[in-house]
């Protein structure tokens, strides 16, 4: 898999980020706000994923989270945070290119498959959850199936701004999210396909169950009295 990594350096004194990677793969998807953290004995740095606040806490009382986006294969991980933290020294350095540090041979697109999971519950527009899978070696999660005026759509995990939008809503900031147009309807018109066969086979699964349960259901006659 190819991809692009970029740099730019947080300057908060004592503040353990030192830096936010945006990684872009095949020049297709952009994944961003990978932070690059000092380490607590202030040796080196380790690479943090994109996550969210769970309802969930640990033992101590402290509040889960949970990655929003992450490698799963061990081999890729290694590469992964290795090429990031490479970026990072060399940015510290004043040696990274001012295109970033491309990893992997090639300019193609990542070959993705998707997983979707139907959701419906009243006065929700929400219709279901996907993840994306880049290659077997890197997944999105928190992606949305969202029901609006003109019916489904996409919408991609995102962080919520301190910057406000000009009617003074809240902002949101995608944190990943397809680059090209031709990507962006390859991938979410696959999600929305997968969709609509998972909540086929729901429906046709429900439908199947209530006519078992009516077949094995005890019938009574009614007696009819002699004359």
């Amino acid at each position: 898999m190819n991809y692009n990594i970029k740099i730019n350096e947080v300057n908060r004194e004592n503040s353990s980020v030192k830096a936010y990677a945006t990684v872009v793969f095949g020049g297709s998807l952009v994944v961003r706000n990978i932070a690059i953290v000092e380490k607590k004995d202030g040796q080196g740095v380790f690479v943090s994923m994109p996550s969210q606040k769970t309802s969930e806490v640990d033992e101590y009382n402290n509040p889960v989270y949970k990655d929003i986006c992450n490698p799963i294969t061990s081999e890729f991980q290694q590469e992964f945070t290795g090429a990031i933290t490479e970026a990072y020294e060399k940015k510290k350095a004043g040696t990274l290119d001012k295109d970033g540090l491309s990893v992997g041979e090639g300019s193609e697109a990542p070959v993705f498959n998707v997983r979707v999971t139907p959701y419906e519950r009243d006065g929700s527009n929400l219709r279901g959850f996907a993840s994306i899978y880049l290659e077997d070696s890197f997944v999105i999660g928190s992606v949305s199936i969202v029901n609006g005026r003109n019916g489904e759509f996409v919408s991609m995990p995102a962080y919520k701004s301190s910057t406000k939008a000009r009617g003074g809503e809240n902002s949101f900031r995608e944190i990943a999210y397809p680059i090209t147009k031709e990507f962006r309807e390859q991938l979410f018109g696959e999600i929305l396909n997968v969709y609509h066969e998972k909540k086929a086979e729901k429906i046709k699964e429900a439908k199947d169950k209530s006519v078992q349960e009516s077949r094995e259901a005890p019938h009574h006659k009614e007696n009819t009295p002699f004359r």
